[in-house]
């Protein structure tokens, strides 16, 4: 990982970036550059309907409703979080607003993941996010040497985990970490951001020992 890097040149197996040292390049076989994905929704009759489009993708509310009633759409197609297990629930949430059930989608507590070693996971806000919310937030930053087990298994590294939390009552709002494992811990950060639980409760979790997973609790008792 290069942290903190922008980009500044790509060429036939070479990528030029700047860090806060300077200018740095790495060679590669292939350079693979990932950059999102585009939704599909022309050319099976839909387009006869006159849905919403917004920015190229159906503009849906949070229970999945276009702009055409009766007509609701789950899944890459509205653009929201092009994510699976964000389409599994938005699918779930239009079949229960079908059969007569009020439900929503809660975007704020949807993890994503980039399946790297270390794994990197994210949910809830970020310190830009909050702020273009008009969110006065704190964000609090603990190295993973904090986890007994973390500590066991690598000797020498230095994962994170960030917390981002509400400054008027330390309500947690965001978590990202960067370590093994992550896949599997973020979404009980996402549980707490749902729950709306403040660093009080959070303290209060009984997490086993030794796991990954303690690093919450020693982030929060790290908050001065």
């Amino acid at each position: 990982f290069r942290l903190n890097a922008t980009v500044t040149a790509v060429s036939a197996g070479k990528v030029r970036f700047t860090t806060g040292n300077g200018e740095e390049e790495v060679t590669a076989e292939t350079v693979l550059l990932s950059v999102g994905r585009h939704p599909f929704f022309t050319g099976f009759g839909l387009e006869t309907l006159s849905p919403v489009v917004e920015k190229g993708r159906l503009q849906v509310d949070r229970s999945g409703r276009t702009s055409v009633p009766g007509v609701y759409a789950a899944g890459d197609v509205n653009g929201r979080s092009m994510l699976a297990h964000t389409a599994y629930r938005e699918a779930e949430v239009c079949v229960g607003q079908i059969l007569g059930e009020d439900e929503e989608v809660n975007y704020e507590t949807i993890p994503a993941v980039i399946y790297t070693d270390p794994e990197v996971a994210s949910v809830g806000e970020t310190a830009l996010s909050a702020a273009e919310k008009g969110l006065e937030v704190e964000e609090h930053t603990i190295s993973m040497r904090y986890s007994g087990r973390y500590l066991a298994e690598h000797e020498g590294g230095d994962g994170i985990c960030k917390l981002v939390l509400a400054r008027e009552d330390r309500r947690l709002l965001g978590v990202h970490l960067i370590t093994e494992y992550a896949s599997e811990l973020i979404y009980g950060a996402g549980l707490m951001i749902d729950r709306k639980m403040t660093t009080e409760e959070m303290g209060k979790v009984i997490f086993p020992h030794p796991t990954m997973g303690e690093i919450i609790k020693e982030a929060v008792f790290n908050i001065e």
